[in-house]
């Protein structure tokens, strides 16, 4: 047993071993942890790996017995989640987020979050070459989420979004025919736009995230000086029509016009970069691309 906050917090230890940090582990000197000792432990392992072994039982703890750690965490989540971060930020939010997750395993609000986040995360350009895999988490997340909440809005239509970049367009369908009573007029009429076209079989080539993770090839391919193999992709991508409906990705014509340019082909560079502007007119990076092409 280990005892803190003044006597306020009493806690039962083992059978499972506890991480130590290593200073707390040389200090020991043959008697058995105390209670900063344990939590500071607890915190470092979780934070560390969510998934790691005997995790629940950690989370339990640091539930029960340090609520300045539970605290903080759900402070870091806070920031995390109210601006634009990288993805490496959004990486850490999600392992914050399952901490909670263990700790509150019947709460739908943290796999959501866990499942929206790698949702964000499987679209940013600079994590593309994860996308499949990324998806495919947050799928399993949100999965749990609706099975904790059957009817929240905002599970269905995450989930909906997810299934139907893994090019799963049966259950995004459902999911989308589940979410129109609860959603404004004109919500409900953009739904039932997207639910007529994959009726009606107007649908990428291939499943969505395959031209993610292709784009990934692509940026690859160029930072290798491979200029005609990448614009050969990216072209390709380009012309599903279907595709650059559903997802207008102003960085496509941006990237293949990055392409012309190191092909010596500035002709066709302006013209795909005036695309990306009509997509996107507050794209900087195409603005100055174009600009200096022109002078």
């Amino acid at each position: 047993m280990v005892t803190g906050l003044d006597g306020k917090v009493e806690l039962a230890l083992g059978p499972e071993p506890l991480p130590l940090l290593e200073q707390d582990f040389q200090a020991l000197e043959r008697e058995p942890p105390g209670y900063d000792a344990v939590g500071r432990g607890i915190y470092q392992a979780l934070r560390t790996d969510p998934g790691c072994l005997h995790c629940e039982r950690y989370a339990a703890l640091l539930k029960e017995g340090y609520p300045h750690y539970v605290s903080e965490l759900a402070s870091h989540i806070l920031m995390l989640g109210e601006k634009d971060v990288e993805v490496p930020y959004l990486d850490r939010r999600v392992n914050l987020l399952r901490i909670f997750a263990l700790m509150e395993p019947e709460d739908p609000h943290f796999p959501l979050e866990i499942g929206a986040t790698l949702l964000d995360k499987g679209c940013r350009f600079s994590a593309l070459q994860l996308s499949t895999v990324t998806l495919f988490k947050g799928e399993s997340y949100l999965d749990r989420a609706l099975q904790l909440a059957p009817d929240e809005p905002r599970a269905l239509s995450t989930l909906a979004e997810v299934s139907f970049l893994l090019g799963k367009y049966d259950k995004a369908a459902s999911l989308w025919r589940r979410l129109l009573p609860a959603v404004s007029a004109p919500v409900a009429a953009e739904l039932k736009a997207r639910l007529e076209r994959i009726e009606q079989g107007e649908l990428p080539r291939v499943p969505a995230v395959d031209y993610l993770e292709a784009i990934a090839c692509a940026l690859s391919l160029r930072d290798e000086g491979a200029y005609p193999e990448a614009a050969a992709i990216l072209t390709d991508i380009m012309a599903d029509a279907y595709f650059a409906r559903d997802f207008p990705m102003p960085e496509i014509p941006y990237l293949l016009a990055l392409c012309c340019i190191d092909m010596g082909g500035a002709a066709d560079a302006r013209s795909y970069l005036r695309q990306a502007l009509r997509m996107n007119p507050d794209f900087a990076e195409a603005k100055a691309a174009l600009e200096k092409l022109e002078q």
